[in-house]
């Protein structure tokens, strides 16, 4: 079984037992009774040790055989504990595998010849074992026999096959070649995808990925979590609490444990409040003649509240889509303060004294009747800044028909002031007590936080939608300040040299109910701002049925340079990532065998027969989407750096990961609420 040979044969009976033994018997004869074969001392020595090495050498290849042949059969445990995580400044390490090549595919096609498929069954006496362990499970006295056979010990003899699935002759055709498996930090700037399906080690990779992220330190760590998992929530406290590190909890479903979040209150143009705002209707047939007149009266009024040096909520914008009226008088006086002259407080009293609700046209019937006068005395005051002329244009509408075509916005905006949720959506400003418990992304990235965001998405995915695009729309804002300034603190100079650099790693799981309006652009233009992109999904279709088109999704996945790919179903996901393979040169040997009957012409003989051994090369893909699908469970296929294809086995939870995290979550966050005011800085903490 040496790599000298064409073709690589594994699949067969482990011949070089029996010369082994016979070495090793020889050898034994010759320490024994060297005068047997005729023999000196001193050449029965040398000749003995010479048989005892070639015994070794031989024993040694077919003890290889019998143990490839038995990791086909079964996928071996690979656990590990968070402590246990290795953490490293320069890789990202991944898990355990090998890179994959030429061998590796003829070796797969190999066992999944007609000919090699009893070296790859269970033995009768364990497929016998696991049949009686079910029909016996209710049988008293044996049924405690069976619970030992059970057992998952490596002195079992029929210990039963880890619960992960799959073929493991996939991983198995890479024995002897595993190491760990890591990816160069530098790559992570180019982003990075994990495609697997539900229940399939997707959330446990993310963990891993995170818990590395939060102890290397010198960046910010930000978890978004459309289902606000709870032991993903449970693992990144308990590694944040390990690492010293600032926690920042931001979660819809304990909005009275969470920090408050203004999704729409930090921007770099005031035209992002209505795009969020308006990105949640449906832009499809009629409707879209809604969206629009909603950014419009939207951007109107995000405007006018910018204009008071006020922070535009949701509160606020649902406020005034119902009553304007308040804003046009805040605004207008506002104004007039600036621009009017000295006596127009007088001669706005007068004119509102002319205002007789009974008596004005029916235009302005239902309308504050201070924002009537208001409107009239504007109309004195020659030309108006843009902002007031668009404030008066949306007081003139008639009431019925501006709640007709702002009605498909209101629902959204009512799930978002509604209960509890309004107030870590909608902070008070003025509300110093709770200042310090609030999400701002340039502080948390200044502070190198670790922020984790949990949107409850099985409960109210709309909500859950439209804040997670916020968040992204929010961030991607900020990748323009700093591609422009830095994170720099307050009172540094944006030109300083020691400008702070700091790597902002985003894991964003099931990314598709994430993506809005400018995903794009984050995923596209951010990696110099030190944004790196994890994103989890369960299919590729996923972000296409978001964007509504394989064009824009196209747009994304060609800007992701490492993806990880486990066991997805969809065939389609498993073509965009084995169709970026090459193909290789697969050899195997064809017997040939023939007769002939015709008599030889000088009579000497009759009969002849011919049998040969051919060696066929074809050319076959690296991998086929069946191989994706059979993968177990917790193990991937990667491609690093573009090109290198790697096998690898994602390491499972200890037992000791359980033990360490709470009970409760509810409790957790509380206690967080109680004693760190949910920016908890680990380290002050110990220092006490």
């Amino acid at each position: 079984m040496t790599d000298k040979y064409e073709i690589e044969v594994l699949l067969r009976p482990p011949v070089e037992l029996a010369s082994a033994a016979v070495s090793f018997c020889a050898a034994g004869i010759v320490f024994k009774a060297p005068e047997i074969v005729m023999m000196t001392p001193s050449v029965a020595l040398i000749s003995g040790s010479c048989l005892v090495v070639l015994g070794c050498w031989r024993g040694r290849q077919g003890w290889k055989i019998l143990r490839y042949q038995r990791h086909l059969k079964r996928s071996p445990r690979y656990a590990m504990s968070s402590k246990n995580i290795p953490v490293s400044q320069r890789v990202l390490f991944l898990g355990r595998g090998f890179r994959w090549n030429q061998t590796h595919t003829e070796r797969l096609y190999a066992a999944r010849d007609k000919r090699a498929e009893q070296y790859l069954q269970i033995n009768r006496l364990t497929q016998w074992i696991r049949r009686m362990e079910v029909i016996c499970e209710n049988t008293p006295f044996i049924r405690i026999i069976f619970r030992f056979t059970a057992i998952d010990s490596v002195l079992n003899p029929v210990r039963p096959a880890p619960p992960v699935g799959g073929d493991p002759v996939i991983h198995g055709v890479g024995f002897g070649a595993e190491t760990n498996a890591t990816m160069p930090l530098l790559d992570r700037v180019g982003h990075l995808i994990v495609v697997a399906r539900t229940r399939h080690g997707k959330t446990r990779l993310a963990e891993i990925l995170t818990t590395q992220d939060i102890h290397r330190g010198n960046n910010c760590v930000i978890v978004l979590d459309p289902k606000g998992d709870a032991d993903y929530l449970k693992r990144i406290y308990i590694e944040t609490k390990r690492a010293g590190r600032k926690l920042i909890v931001f979660h819809l479903g304990y909005p009275e444990l969470s920090a408050s979040y203004n999704a729409i209150g930090s921007f770099s143009s005031i035209t992002e409040v209505a795009s969020r705002i308006a990105s949640q209707l449906s832009g499809e047939g009629d409707a879209a003649a809604f969206r629009e007149f909603v950014w419009l009266f939207v951007n109107i009024i995000a405007v006018a509240i910018a204009g008071l040096n006020e922070t535009p909520d949701f509160q606020k914008i649902r406020r005034y889509m119902s009553d304007i009226d308040p804003l046009l008088i805040a605004y207008g006086q506002h104004w007039l303060e600036e621009n009017g002259n000295e006596n127009w407080q007088e001669e706005l009293k007068k004119v509102r004294k002319e205002v007789h609700i009974k008596t004005v046209p029916k235009g302005e019937q239902g309308k504050h009747p201070d924002a009537i006068a208001l409107v009239r005395y504007l109309k004195t005051q020659g030309e108006l800044d843009q902002v007031l002329d668009g404030l008066v244009s949306v007081f003139r509408y008639d009431r019925e028909y501006f709640q007709k075509i702002t009605i498909a916005v209101k629902p959204f905006l009512e799930k978002l002031t509604t209960g509890n949720i309004a107030s870590i959506l909608s902070p008070n400003p003025v509300d110093h007590e709770n200042s310090n418990n609030r999400l701002e992304w340039g502080d948390a990235i200044r502070d190198e936080a670790v922020v984790y965001v949990g949107l409850d998405a099985l409960t109210n995915p709309e909500v859950a939608s439209a804040v997670g695009a916020s968040m992204f729309s929010d961030l991607t804002s900020l990748a323009g300040h700093i591609y422009k300034y830095g994170i720099h603190k307050q009172g540094e100079s944006p030109s300083n040299d020691n400008k702070r650099k700091t790597a902002i790693i985003i894991h964003g799981d099931e990314f598709s109910d994430l993506i809005g309006p400018q995903f794009k652009t984050l995923i596209n233009k951010s990696g110099g701002a030190g944004y790196e992109l994890n994103l989890y999904t369960q299919t590729w279709s996923d972000p296409i049925a978001e964007l509504g088109s394989e064009a824009k999704a196209g747009q994304i996945a060609g800007n992701i340079g490492t993806m990880i790919i486990m066991g997805v179903k969809e065939i389609s996901t498993c073509e965009m990532f084995t169709k970026q393979l090459p193909e290789v040169s697969v050899s195997e040997i064809m017997a040939v065998s023939g007769v002939t009957d015709t008599p030889a012409s000088d009579g000497s003989f009759g009969f002849t027969s011919n049998n040969q051994d051919r060696i066929s090369i074809s050319r076959v893909p690296m991998i086929a989407p069946a191989d994706v699908i059979a993968l177990p469970k917790g193990q991937a296929f990667v491609l690093l750096k573009g090109s290198e294809l790697w096998k690898i086995r994602i390491p499972l939870p200890s037992k000791a990961d359980d033990e360490d995290l709470p009970d409760d979550l509810g409790e957790m966050l509380h206690a967080m609420r109680k004693n760190y005011s949910s920016v908890i800085d680990w380290q002050s903490y110990h220092q006490r």
